[in-house]
């Protein structure tokens, strides 16, 4: 045989089967770029595996007359998923360096053996130090507050978020996390990530102090609050007193409810409001 018939090669013919139970063989051969001697003894392998159930997961018929594959799929294989490099390279990252992750390898047999398996094909130390050194203090599915510089700017903003997962582009390693305060899903590189603080840390931080900003504004719709903790947000008639983490989150929804609310203090978002208004005004005119 002259093509190597590996793993790749099996989940490509999976693939295939699950595309379409009816397969005429000469057209499944040029998808696959494999020979028919080759496709029947790959056929052989992916056969032979079975369900946890005991079931096969393919089974099939060749009708030599009209030279036709049909195949019988089992159910279960829809559960199978694939995983790609990347994928693995996130999963290897953050084995390596989260520390609630890196705990797992020590107490779990089957998770080491699967890291030194990783550890193989992956290599961490090509990033620089400062790409990951807060990584370790990021819990993933809980809430965090982290300190991050926007690309483009210099200044730090606060974001309480709950991560979800790293993985990696072309600008670098990337957490992906749900933004608590807007209630939407971002992305923040992370090189750009300052400081990691659990919520205690954030209370007690002077300096986090600063950034806490509350919003005091006059509503008709009640519509506007809809989202708010209530540990965040004081009502009082139709008068709210909203705390955000950040002044760019406490603008953010400022704008997006400019013609819903009257901003009473504090008087920079107020001022920047009427800035943006104006010139909107100016433009409609133009």
């Amino acid at each position: 045989m002259n093509k190597k018939l590996n793993l790749e090669m099996a989940i490509n013919i999976l693939s295939l089967i699950q595309s379409n139970e009816k397969w005429n063989i000469d057209d499944l051969i040029d998808q696959l770029g494999i020979k028919k001697k080759e496709l029947i003894y790959l056929l052989s392998i992916v056969t032979d595996i079975y369900s946890q159930h005991g079931e096969l997961l393919i089974d099939y018929e060749y009708n030599e007359e009209n030279q036709e594959f049909l195949f019988n799929i089992n159910s279960s294989i829809k559960n199978v998923t694939q995983i790609n490099d990347g994928e693995l390279f996130n999963i290897y990252f953050l084995l390596s360096t989260n520390s609630i992750y890196k705990q797992l390898i020590i107490e779990n047999k089957d998770v080491k053996e699967f890291y030194d398996v990783l550890s193989n094909f992956f290599n961490i130390d090509i990033f620089d130090n400062n790409n990951n050194e807060n990584i370790g203090d990021i819990t993933f599915f809980e809430e965090n507050v982290i300190s991050y510089i926007k690309l483009g700017t210099v200044r730090e903003n606060l974001y309480r978020i709950q991560p979800i997962s790293l993985t990696t582009n072309s600008d670098g390693i990337v957490l992906e996390a749900i933004d608590l305060d807007d209630e939407t899903y971002k992305t923040f590189l992370l090189n750009r990530i300052i400081d990691v603080f659990d919520n205690t840390e954030f209370k007690n931080n002077k300096k986090t102090k600063r950034s806490i900003i509350e919003l005091k504004f006059n509503f008709e719709k009640e519509t506007v609050l809809n989202g708010f903790n209530q540990k965040n947000i004081k009502v009082k008639g139709r008068q709210a007193i909203v705390t955000f983490y950040s002044e760019s989150n406490a603008l953010n929804f400022a704008l997006n409810h400019f013609n819903d609310i009257e901003i009473i203090t504090p008087q920079s978002i107020a001022n920047e409001i009427s800035i943006r208004k104006t010139k909107l005004i100016k433009k409609l005119k133009v």
